[in-house]
């Protein structure tokens, strides 16, 4: 009898085992189900929310990923459009407009679906419309592009082709100093006259000389100042996107329910920051779901949740 209940133990033990594994693992995949289905809900808002709030320039989240870390919290991973569009290279001439207000959401911790549908149904018209704004600010900023180029290659050849006249003028007078020092007295006088003719050339031509100089150094302070701008534009740029998604987080964090009270929110904004050797740096903001909840509470306003945030490049 001992004997046949030590081999029912062997043999149910193990099973029993095996069993709970098994319920365990299926709870673990339910609560990470949830997370996922709340992560793809948060990934729309968080792309059309910022879609509609700059509906007029060509500013768009090209791509948004977004992933969970079990004891730290989830993870955004946000691409730009405006990462393709070279701001170190081009001249962005057109201003940034002012983003209008997001629109009114109800903030609670359950997600409206019908709104969202809703909501991805305008954004397929944001889309099309910031597409054809991205299209006409590209052929702008290409034809200026073009243009300044153009110029500059215009300046170069000019210069080259004054200083091969100055060679030319510089040969010819040596030429005929070498011969006024041996012609007689008829031949000096028409070498003097040639002389005096090739030296008003030269002066002519190093002062046009001088001219180019002075204008290719103004082209260049241009283009150093429109470099600055395009790196303000840049920066201006990032930061709206940046408080537009603060705002987002503030009004629609809520929706994150299975995200543990104590873990963050990290959003990685992809080249949003300085410029290094190799492109430029990635952005990053870390935000603890507290914080999100106090603000989406009304306790915090999204500028103070911002401030709250742990914010480096990398």
């Amino acid at each position: 009898m001992k004997k046949f209940n030590l081999v029912t133990s062997t043999i149910i033990l193990p099973c029993l085992l095996i069993s709970g594994a098994a319920v365990a693992y299926e709870t673990s995949n339910d609560q990470y189900a949830d997370m996922q289905k709340q992560l793809t809900i948060m990934n729309n808002i968080i792309k059309s929310s910022v879609s509609a709030k700059s509906s007029e320039q060509p500013s768009e989240i090209n791509s948004i990923q977004s992933t969970y870390l079990r004891g730290q919290g989830v993870v955004f991973t946000i691409s730009s459009a405006a990462r393709n569009r070279q701001w170190g290279n081009y001249n962005f001439n057109f201003t940034m407009p002012e983003m209008p207000e997001m629109p009114v959401a109800p903030i609670a911790p359950e997600v409206n679906h019908e709104f969202i549908e809703k909501f991805d149904i305008d954004v397929n018209e944001t889309v099309t419309r910031a597409l054809d704004s991205a299209a006409d600010g590209y052929e702008r900023v290409m034809e200026a592009f073009e243009e300044n180029r153009d110029r500059s290659r215009q300046l170069r050849d000019e210069q080259r082709e004054i200083a091969y006249k100055l060679r030319e003028v510089e040969r010819e007078k040596r030429d005929y100093s070498f011969q006024l020092a041996r012609a007689n007295d008829e031949r000096k006088a028409e070498l003097k006259k040639a002389i005096t003719v090739l030296t008003e050339q030269e002066e002519s031509l190093r002062a046009e000389q001088q001219k180019i100089t002075q204008l290719s150094h103004k082209v260049a302070s241009e283009q150093k100042a429109k470099q600055q701008q395009r790196a303000k534009e840049r920066s201006d740029y990032y930061s709206k996107l940046t408080a537009s998604l603060t705002e987002t987080l503030c009004v629609y964090g809520n929706g994150l329910k299975s995200l543990p009270k104590n873990e963050h929110v990290s959003v990685i904004l992809k080249s949003a920051g300085d410029k290094s050797s190799t492109g430029y740096r990635d952005s990053i903001m870390v935000f603890n779901k507290q914080d999100i909840a106090s603000c989406a509470q009304d306790k915090i306003n999204a500028k103070t949740l911002l401030s709250k945030s742990q914010v480096y490049q990398f």
